[in-house]
């Protein structure tokens, strides 16, 4: 039974000694590190609200940025619609041209054989005459 009584004791013993070493380590973070403006806590406090702030203007300007990027895309867009216009114009100017070029070939082939009919014809004349 004196064994029973010791292994009780020392099961409380280390029981005990870690809630004294737990409760050193709350006051220690919580209650006690205090260096320069005797309160570590709120100069962390401090530190993050500051953070937060040039975290929130960060966030603003990038959302500026997004606003800005998106005016371009748009202005990039319209663009793209007005050389699309263009481009289309230009297609059916040059169906045009071609259109054209085709009609002169045409009359150049035309022009070419009464050019030779006028020629024949002026040498037949000279070997009748």
């Amino acid at each position: 039974m004196n064994e029973e009584k010791q292994i009780r004791y020392s099961k409380y013993l280390v029981i005990s000694f870690a809630l004294i070493a737990v409760l050193i380590i709350f006051f220690k973070l919580f209650c006690g590190g205090t260096s320069g403006n005797n309160n570590d806590v709120q100069g962390t406090v401090q530190r993050i609200a500051d953070d937060n702030k040039q975290t929130g203007k960060s966030v603003d300007r990038a959302i500026e940025h997004v606003g800005t990027a998106a005016d371009e895309l748009e202005r990039a867009e319209e663009a793209n619609r007005r050389a699309a216009f263009i481009l289309s114009e230009d297609k059916e100017r040059a169906n045009a041209c071609a259109g054209i070029i085709v009609e002169l070939q045409k009359n150049n082939s035309r022009a070419k054989q009464i050019l030779t009919d006028v020629e024949l014809s002026n040498k037949t004349r000279k070997v009748q005459k």
